[in-house]
């Protein structure tokens, strides 16, 4: 019997497991005192998650880390919207991390 959970846990999406073929991101210290609009984001049920952001006419991907002594968080570079889009659909296929 299948047991459903209402409301379900994760509404998020969730990116799968790197590839065999995985290339890797940069990763960067956030930048201070910037205003972000995050457009879109995966399920946070994880320990690692991320956010496309949108800030000063680029985006870039914020990865989330849950630590025992707090989050820690980096930014990838910045680009332009097709490109940032790109490396979000590679992320959420594993293509990237």
């Amino acid at each position: 019997m299948i047991q459903w959970e209402y409301p379900p846990r994760c509404l998020s999406l969730h990116v799968a497991s790197p590839r065999s073929h995985c290339e890797a991101l940069s990763w960067n210290a956030p930048a201070t005192r910037e205003k972000v609009r995050v457009v879109q984001w995966t399920c946070d049920c994880e320990a690692v998650f991320y956010e496309l952001c949108r800030a000063g006419g680029l985006c870039f991907i914020r990865r989330t880390r849950r630590t025992a002594g707090g989050p820690s968080v980096v930014e990838s570079d910045r680009w332009p919207a097709a490109e940032a889009d790109a490396m979000w659909t590679a992320l959420l296929f594993g293509l990237v991390r």
